[in-house]
């Protein structure tokens, strides 16, 4: 017992330290999660002092739900936190993880939340937390998982070919399959097996990212066909991915399929700051604003970026449309961040973009 004491004070911040916080907002959970983080390994370590050889795992696991029990609850949406526990019930099957030690883990930080938060925040806190414990263990033990096509052109870009992959696209171009259609029919579900191979740790996150890179080189390379014959309009898109977002392939298919159906468009990417986007819209004049997200974690940048822009009196005119995988699995979410719209891929974005730019100009 004394040997096990001496372990916890390696790791141990003290109980005042942490409880010196105030815990009102979600927010405050963000902003103290690594501490919050700490305590929470050091509650379990207490019944388990075996948990010290994955102390670092364990804090990094933590801090990462943290940030996704933070965004739900700072957005009011609880569904972001039930999908990512969702994830994490499949992705702990796949690893095989005791599920008595994840029962406890849960246990562990129901009760920090309930001992440090103040109330309401302590109240909606715990609730969310257990409707994502209900959907971690249905997930934990379903046995219901998708089968995934592995069609010839993935087999090309998971066997890292990616000139039989560009053929491959080619030949369906010289068989009279339109863009749109390579797009929608071929690209973006390619896209989406490859994000679930990840997941399911199938492939790595190298080859995953390999792979993004590849079609990303494809596209490039059919951008003579996409440009070539286009017709113009008066009709222009601004898209940007919001925060530091990483997958930026999504938002640029989005904006080559506005070009194809006749817009212009301007793809500014990622990781820019808010005023240097509104900035950017001041100066270049655009009837609709996209922004993509694919995880919770860029959500407030979403929510920013959207109110900057709209309480801007220059920019009052434009429409702003977003989407991104975290806005597919929870529909109505556009709808507490301020959007005018929400579209599930691009061809919807198009149709979406067309009806509001349409109805503003009525």
């Amino acid at each position: 017992m004394m040997k096990a004491r001496n372990k916890i004070n390696q790791f141990h911040k003290t109980k005042e330290d942490i409880l010196m916080e105030t815990y009102r907002l979600p927010t405050d959970i963000l902003k103290n999660k690594d501490d919050l983080a700490l305590h929470i390994f050091n509650q379990d370590f207490l019944m388990n002092p075996s948990l010290s050889r994955y102390k670092d795992k364990y804090i990094q696991d933590t801090v990462y739900t943290l940030r996704f029990l933070s965004t739900s609850l700072e957005v009011g949406e609880p569904l972001i936190f039930v999908n990512y526990m969702e994830w994490f019930g499949s992705l702990a099957q796949h690893l095989k993880f005791n599920m008595d030690s994840m029962e406890r883990y849960f246990r562990v930080c129901e009760s920090v939340f309930q001992e440090i938060f103040d109330h309401p925040l302590s109240d909606s806190t715990i609730k969310t937390f257990k409707k994502g414990i209900e959907a971690y263990r249905k997930s934990f033990f379903s046995t219901d998982l998708a089968k995934i096509d592995y069609d010839q052109f993935l087999n090309h870009l998971i066997s890292m070919h990616s000139d039989l992959a560009y053929q491959h696209i080619l030949n369906l171009v010289n068989q009279g399959m339109s863009l749109k259609d390579i797009y929608l029919n071929v690209l973006q579900p390619t896209l989406y097996k490859v994000g679930e191979l990840w997941q399911r740790r199938i492939i790595t996150v190298a080859k995953e990212h390999y792979i993004t890179a590849a079609v990303q080189h494809i596209i490039g390379r059919l951008y003579s066909i996409l440009f070539s014959n286009r017709e113009h309009n008066q009709k222009t898109v601004t898209a940007v991915c919001a925060g530091d977002e990483l997958h930026e392939i999504g938002m640029r298919m989005v904006a080559d399929f506005f070009e194809l159906s006749g817009w212009d468009s301007i793809f500014l990417g990622s990781n820019i700051p808010i005023e240097v986007i509104i900035n950017h819209l001041i100066e270049n004049p655009t009837q609709l604003f996209a922004i993509s997200a694919t995880t919770s974690s860029h959500l407030i940048e979403v929510r920013d970026l959207i109110k900057a822009t709209k309480t801007n009196p220059k920019l009052k005119d434009i429409k702003i449309i977003v989407g991104g995988h975290v806005f597919n699995e929870t529909p109505d979410l556009w709808k507490s961040l301020g959007a005018d719209g929400f579209a599930m891929d691009a061809e919807q974005a198009v149709i979406l973009g067309t009806l509001l730019v349409g109805e503003a100009n009525a």
